[in-house]
């Protein structure tokens, strides 16, 4: 029987999702919600570290943020391609077996052309998935609602979440990837494992959590305005902190 999740986060490569939400996904399986996060690819192109490795690190990853489940599509790494209908059938087919409610997505101004080839062929599954003429024999799904999460640069967000109480849940989430981000003998210098990376994604925390009067959030975008059913209780939360 096919697992359905109520959200799944999609990443390219492993310790993608973690980088981009994973103080959201910790706080969605405390509340309740199943979770799931899908590796677009094994991360086999990577500098560092082999698939083997990284698939390990992303086990490891996964318990520490409690999600319900991992798994990995085995798509190209590094010749992810839009355009490319094979994977986007497979994307639509994941969708349609895990009937999510909600995706996360990487941004499309992104640095890697994987995470935006990712964005793009995400926003076409999203679409084909409640498309009855592609792929008779799986039935459709409802379209699962689309949110962009933060990537190499700057997001305009839609919203923050406050993932004060969980940000050390994520960083101890992504240093379960020391071949990507622990530099060493035998190890290719690179962007990730320059130790102010992991910086950064603290820094990227506490910036955007100052945007809503707490001490780290994680930004999100969804295209058009928020709707919203009850203004008054959504922006007046006393659980979203005060406001600056």
């Amino acid at each position: 029987m096919t697992e359905h999740f109520d959200v799944i986060a999609f990443g390219a490569h492993p310790d993608d999702v973690e980088a981009a939400c994973g103080g959201l996904l910790v706080q969605l399986v405390r509340r309740g919600y199943r979770v799931a996060i899908c590796d677009l690819t094994r991360g086999e192109m990577a500098s560092n570290g082999t698939a083997e490795e990284r698939e390990k690190e992303a086990e490891a990853a996964a318990r520490i943020l409690g999600v319900q489940a991992r798994f990995a599509l085995g798509l190209p790494d590094g010749n992810l391609r839009a355009e490319d209908p094979a994977q986007r059938e497979r994307l639509v087919l994941a969708l349609r077996r895990h009937a999510p409610r909600l995706i996360l997505v990487p941004d499309a101004a992104a640095r890697h052309p994987d995470h935006i080839a990712a964005n793009a062929l995400l926003r076409q599954a999203q679409f084909w998935c409640g498309v009855s003429g592609l792929l008779r024999e799986v039935p459709v799904v409802q379209r699962p609602v689309l949110v962009r999460t933060l990537d190499f640069h700057p997001l305009q967000p839609s919203f923050v979440v406050d993932v004060t109480d969980v940000l050390e849940l994520k960083m101890q989430a992504l240093r379960c990837y020391r071949s990507q981000f622990e530099p060493g003998p035998g190890r290719t210098a690179t962007f990730l494992n320059d130790p102010a990376y992991l910086r950064r994604i603290e820094t990227n925390a506490r910036t955007y959590g100052q945007l809503i009067g707490c001490a780290a959030g994680e930004p999100y975008a969804i295209d058009g305005p928020l709707p919203l059913a009850d203004p008054v209780a959504a922006l007046l939360d006393s659980n979203t902190g005060a406001r600056p």
